[in-house]
Order: structure tokens, then sequence, then C-alpha cells
């Protein structure tokens, strides 16, 4: 049985870029399933390059973990 981790960044700036997102791609078990940060646009950029089809983003944390 293969299980997935579901996954929520919250930040999506230069260091989750260059290092936890592209690591974390790489990782079979791991989905990313939701990006917080607050410019919007860099959620929505890490969602498209890194997240499920229906990855969601957010622009607070607290609404992520919700």
């Amino acid at each position: 049985m293969d299980k997935k981790v579901r996954i929520g960044v919250v930040g999506c700036g230069g260091i989750a870029n260059g290092k936890h997102m592209p690591n974390l791609a790489k990782i079979s078990e791991v989905e990313m399933v939701a990006f917080c940060d607050i410019i919007p646009e860099r959620a929505e950029a890490a969602a498209k390059k890194f997240g499920t089809p229906d990855a969601k983003t957010y622009t607070d944390y607290k609404e992520l973990i919700k």
C-alpha cells in the first residue's frame, strides 16, 4: 500500500522555492496540496509548479490550517 503524506507549505519565498519544495517534490510519498504566502502570486506560482492539480492557495496560514 502506497500512503501519501499531504503537505501544506507556509511561506513560498526564496528558501522554500530553492530548497524545501524542490526536495519535497522528489519524495514520491509526498503531495503538496496547499500553499500560503502573504503575497498571493507567490503562493499561486508555487502551487502551479509543485502542487497537485487541485492545490489550494492562501494568504492567511490560519485558513490553511483549517
